[in-house]
């Protein structure tokens, strides 16, 4: 059964061919190969990221149980710089930064008091305030509708014929529902005023598996694993438990057969990859399955090579498993 049998099939487009792009801090650091290969993926499908100026770190979870009003104004302030380059959409590639933006839209757009406390403090900084709300959609969720299987499939060159993938969403990118605006999966009718029709199914995501299917993956089933926590926002506090979250979701990959686990967040591939050579260091069984960025793949389905993906920073080394299977 393919990705997309089961799951509704929403209209493509609806976002914008040209986005304000919003990195965050991972992907111009330690997260660098997911931020290369996602410019040669975009490129390719004829999308255009229009690289947000003077952004600032939009608080990740953390902040949120520090200061409200710090974090709704950090996220404020990049929504007033998309705004000033003329974009009412944002893309963000990280589960983290695609959560604290859509928080702050969701307080902005419900609770009156909000925008106009916060659009009195933007002023106060010498920020223009914000007169309309931009909407921000992950990275994943803006290439699907953007560009689709379709685009995909006609822009690849070299399939990915043999490799199993277990994809992994992580925890943030379809919840909570309010802040994500995801819909209902087939068969609920919970009532959703703030759904938006470009989003992901909240239970059972799937457009990483089909655009993965349309490069020539074959996708292995890990549900509920999927979308279970890696840890990621407490991989430093809280190691013990980051661990055994990882070792289930590799444990289940290795299971299924999975050749490697895709990811589409920088935070949740640190976790996964950090935790995995820990595992791996104790001698715990079956957690040997690496780690690349979804963008990292259909990056090789295009022809870039191993150098151009940047596969040499993944700290799991894929390449192995790629080579053996003929793709490089």
């Amino acid at each position: 059964m393919t990705a997309t049998a089961r799951h509704r099939k929403p209209p493509l487009g609806g976002i914008g061919k040209r986005v304000a792009y919003y990195p965050g801090c991972s992907l111009e650091g330690a997260s660098r190969a997911y931020d290369v290969s996602t410019r040669l993926v975009v490129k390719e499908l004829g999308l255009e990221l229009d690289y947000l100026e003077d952004y600032n770190c939009c608080g990740a979870m953390e902040t949120k149980n520090v200061t409200f009003w710090g974090t709704i104004l950090l996220n404020a302030r990049n929504m007033s710089l998309a705004r000033r380059q003329g974009h009412s959409a944002i893309v963000a590639p990280c589960n983290g930064c695609s959560f604290s933006l859509q928080r702050a839209e969701f307080y902005l757009e419900t609770d009156r008091d909000v925008l106009e406390k916060v659009n009195a403090l933007l002023r106060e900084g010498g920020v223009e305030p914000l007169s309309e709300i931009p909407h921000t959609y992950h990275l994943l969720e803006w290439l699907y509708h953007e560009a689709g299987p379709e685009k995909v499939r006609e822009r690849t060159k070299r399939p990915l014929r043999g490799l199993r993938v277990a994809n992994y969403y992580g925890c943030l990118y379809t919840r909570p529902h309010f802040y994500a605006r995801t819909y209902a999966h087939a068969g609920g009718e919970e009532a959703r005023p703030r759904m938006r029709e470009t989003a992901d199914d909240d239970e059972h995501p799937y457009y990483m598996e089909a655009l993965l299917e349309a490069a020539g993956a074959e996708s292995v089933e890990v549900e509920p694993m999927h979308t279970q926590c890696c840890g990621g926002p407490h991989s430093l506090s809280d190691e013990q438990v980051s661990e055994k979250f990882v070792m289930l979701i590799l444990q289940t990959a290795k299971r299924k057969g999975a050749d490697l686990v895709a990811t589409e967040c920088p935070l949740c591939h640190a976790s996964v990859e950090m935790y995995r050579h820990r595992l791996m260091m104790k001698g715990v069984p079956d957690v040997d399955v690496p780690a690349a960025y979804f963008t990292q793949l259909l990056g090789l389905a295009f022809g870039y090579s191993a150098g151009d993906v940047k596969l040499k920073d993944n700290l799991s080394d894929p390449i192995p498993v790629l080579r053996k299977l003929g793709l490089l």
